[in-house]
């Protein structure tokens, strides 16, 4: 078994073979390299620091107790992201207005294509957290996860997918529609 501080050199599927073997060393050098991704995605999905704290812990201990489920299907990076975001819904279960059936035409046009002026001053505001965080707010779960993970965390697209457990497809058009709803949401702000 490694010692303290041993392991931050190894790939993540090793360390997960040793956590599987249950080699706390191997656990605290996963922790170390994706908990701060984990938090802050968490954090984007629930909306309350606290409650992502204790997703994210709940995460590394299903880890611990499950790291031998992993199957190499997909990169462990998604696959820990996978983990997270059922912490995040297992703790944090709401109803969401889903809104799958808008025309892109409509959604294009809340988000402003067209409209440069429209554009321009989403560019500007766009520096604001609190400004993106409250427009991230008004997404759904669905949105807002796929854009968590591909423009936030920079998962690839292959990678969400399997985190989603959604087909590369799946997960493209949801992103794109995520990505106007969010645009739409910012012209909201704007307005405000």
């Amino acid at each position: 078994m490694p010692g303290e501080g041993e392991g931050h050199d190894l790939d993540d599927v090793t360390l997960l073979q040793r956590v599987a073997e249950k080699d706390s060393a191997a656990l605290r050098a996963l922790f170390d390299r994706h908990a701060p991704a984990l938090l802050r995605y968490a954090n984007t999905l629930a909306r309350d620091r606290a409650l992502a704290e204790d997703a994210v812990q709940e995460a590394f201990a299903a880890l611990w107790q499950h790291a031998d489920g992993f199957r190499r299907e997909s990169s462990a990076r998604s696959w820990l992201f996978t983990i997270a975001r059922n912490a995040v819904h297992r703790r944090f279960r709401r109803k969401v207005d889903r809104q799958t059936d808008v025309a892109l035409e409509e959604l294009g046009a809340d988000a402003g294509w067209g409209v440069p002026a429209a554009q321009r001053s989403v560019l500007e505001r766009i520096e604001s957290d609190e400004w993106v965080r409250h427009a991230l707010a008004q997404l759904d779960d669905d949105d807002r996860d796929a854009l968590a993970l591909v423009d936030v965390e920079g998962l690839s697209i292959e990678e969400a997918a399997a985190a989603l457990s959604l087909s590369v497809a799946a997960v493209k058009s949801r992103l794109h529609r995520a990505r106007l709803r969010f645009v739409a949401a910012l012209r909201k702000e704007d307005a405000r």
